[in-house]
């Protein structure tokens, strides 16, 4: 029955019980942390019980998806904003065809990705696995963030490239 409802996914002793009933639940606290009608306080409080390290004052916008894969690589430390329809991915993975091409027999890595302190991540803007975003940083709308963004800087583009500078006495 199983394999009926993963359909080519393997189901072997590792998938069953409650693993498989935890992930799914996992699953439906992200669908509900993106986009029921809630508070962000509530958002980010799914987010937590998903797995994610969510600091304090901490807001999350409608539609912003954390990976589902591997929410517990993702950080957002205390006071971080992040903006609607933002991506914050925690792992990276490709198909096994491309191992010999790439040299790697793994298909799949857990990376730490860090939103550090006040960070802002802007309108759907996309931050890839692995990366640190500084304290105070901006990340601009529509911005793919593929390497760290240092503390007290704007970043805008795809890919991002830091656009603006500021120090600590220019935020209130």
């Amino acid at each position: 029955m199983l394999e009926k409802l993963w359909g080519n996914i393997p189901v072997g002793p590792e998938t069953q019980g409650v693993r498989v009933v935890g992930a799914v639940g996992k699953r439906w606290l992200h669908v509900l942390a993106r986009y029921a009608p809630l508070p962000p306080a509530a958002r980010a409080a799914l987010h937590r019980r998903r797995g994610v390290h969510v600091g304090r004052r901490v807001f999350i916008g409608t539609e912003v998806f954390i990976d589902d894969a591997a929410p517990s690589s993702v950080t957002l430390e205390d006071d971080v904003t992040v903006i609607a329809q933002t991506t914050i991915l925690g792992h990276t993975y490709y198909p096994r065809h491309f191992h010999r091409l790439l040299g790697d027999e793994e298909t799949r890595a857990d990376l730490r990705t860090t939103i550090r302190r006040g960070a802002y991540l802007g309108l759907r803007s996309t931050i890839l696995a692995g990366v640190t975003v500084g304290e105070y940083a901006i990340v601009g709308a529509g911005s793919v963030v593929t390497s760290d963004v240092p503390p007290y800087t704007m970043v805008a583009g795809v890919p991002a490239r830091v656009v603006r500078e500021f120090g600590p006495d220019d935020i209130e």
